[in-house]
């Protein structure tokens, strides 16, 4: 069976999409000494810097008493550069990644690092990025960032500019609580070259406290293998209705995407690609796989949906 076409999502953006989705852990442990400025509604605000935890799994908040609401965007590079008082963390800019320089355009504050950014991993670069983004936005003068690599702009790997990043890019859960993205190695099974096998691939998955593991999974199975991963399995405009582990089975709802857009691999291949991978989650021993929530109908021709699914070893190839 020969390979498809489908347009496959690079890792990177995967990740991006994720990040849009989900904020960055404010530390309580962090928050205490650090300069407090009470708004007009009277929350009480704290200023400070996001770094990277020493493991680059997640970001946390420190606050600063040298900064306040009237800090500016050269105070919160100083602090960036600054090693945190926390053991747990690792300063964010000058230990691997430099920066170059920096100016403001318009209510805006374009970023420029060396070639070193380059080579971040894929999950590091977007903690990386949201650290910084982060941190700089805090300053009220300014309401989006750009990043860029010598001098031009910051891209993914299939040449698309990254563009920029506002407020708006993070989403708060409620007045001063936000919500936590931790990074989890999952294991994920694409497709075989003739489209009969599944090839497995470890990827590091960013997800929110607040999101489900298995859907952060599903999506990013969907979206389709990054470089070197494999064939995609499912087609890219499969929507996820829903999905919800009970008593260890994963049950899991697509549209009709899965099958009318099917892509050039066995009903196996494509079956066990969603099994394989959600079973390799923690806590999750089975999955049954419904088509719009009905279950009484076949995948393809011969593999029935009313059926409770297990990891499969036979469809696992070597490469």
């Amino acid at each position: 069976m020969g390979k498809n076409n489908v347009k496959k999502l690079n890792i990177e953006k995967i990740l991006l999409l994720t990040i849009l989705l989900f904020s960055i852990l404010l530390s309580s442990g962090c928050k205490n000494s650090g300069e407090e400025t009470r708004s007009e509604n009277g929350i009480v605000k704290s200023y400070g810097v996001y770094y990277l935890t020493q493991d680059e799994s997640q970001v946390l908040f420190e606050s600063r008493a040298s900064l306040t609401k009237d800090s500016g965007i050269s105070d919160y590079i100083l602090a960036l550069q600054e090693e945190p008082k926390d053991i747990r963390l690792k300063k964010t800019v000058g230990s691997e990644v430099m920066l170059i320089d920096y100016r403001k355009d318009d209510k805006g504050a374009i970023l420029n690092f060396d070639e070193r950014y380059s080579e971040m991993t894929a999950a590091k670069e977007v903690l990386f990025r949201a650290a910084v983004a982060q941190t700089i936005l805090q300053d009220a003068d300014v309401n989006h960032i750009l990043f860029e690599v010598n001098g031009e702009p910051l891209k993914y790997k299939n040449g698309e500019e990254v563009g920029n990043m506002t407020t708006s890019t993070f989403i708060d859960n409620a007045g001063d609580e936000i919500s936590s993205y931790l990074k989890k190695t999952v294991r994920f099974y694409f497709a075989s070259a003739d489209g009969n096998s599944l090839i497995p691939s470890d990827r590091d998955c960013i997800f929110g406290s607040n999101e489900s593991l298995e859907k952060s999974v599903m999506e990013q199975l969907i979206a389709g293998p990054a470089q070197n991963e494999g064939y995609a399995t499912i087609s890219p405009d499969t929507k996820i209705n829903t999905i919800a582990v009970k008593n260890g089975i994963c049950y899991v709802s697509l549209d009709t995407a899965m099958v009318d857009k099917s892509v050039d691999v066995s009903e196996e291949t494509l079956l066990y690609s969603i099994v394989n991978t959600l079973t390799s989650l923690p806590g999750i021993n089975k999955v049954q796989i419904s088509v719009n929530g009905e279950t009484d109908r076949v995948l393809r021709s011969t593999l029935r949906l009313d059926e409770i699914y297990v990891f499969n070893e036979e469809i696992v190839g070597s490469d």
